[in-house]
């Protein structure tokens, strides 16, 4: 019998260095050992969630983050979720929470995202999936 997936789930792009960069320093977080960091092309993970809606293609855009509760989360929503469950990060919650804060953590989001797009379009073994 095949296992499932134990939430939380992260979906990351296992193909993109500043992906398993984020993947790698969140895995080594105290108390992030519960989450399952899934690669973004793991067919598996939409069959299992199929009833949550989650579409391969917006994932191959955008990070997503299931939460205990089956609460999809995609781009800087996944960031301010984490930031805030995290003690090393949870100090700098208060950023995330005033307008200022949410503009930079979309700033963020946004630039790290197009980073990572561009990355892609100039790896050669990246472009089937870009």
């Amino acid at each position: 019998m095949e296992e499932n997936y134990k939430l939380p789930i992260l979906i990351f792009d296992d193909e993109c260095p500043l992906c398993i960069r984020f993947k790698d320093s969140l895995a080594r977080l105290e108390g992030a050992k519960k989450i399952s960091f899934i690669p973004v092309n793991d067919k598996k993970v939409y069959q299992q969630f199929k009833e949550l809606g989650l579409n391969e293609e917006e994932c191959q855009n955008v990070v997503h983050y299931i939460t205990s509760d089956k609460k999809v989360l995609k781009g800087e929503d996944v960031i301010a979720h984490l930031v805030k469950l995290y003690p090393l990060v949870h100090k700098f919650s208060w950023l995330i929470e005033s307008d200022m804060g949410k503009k930079a953590t979309d700033y963020f989001h946004k630039t790290t995202n197009a980073y990572r797009k561009m990355i892609k379009r100039k790896c050669p073994n990246c472009m089937k999936h870009a």
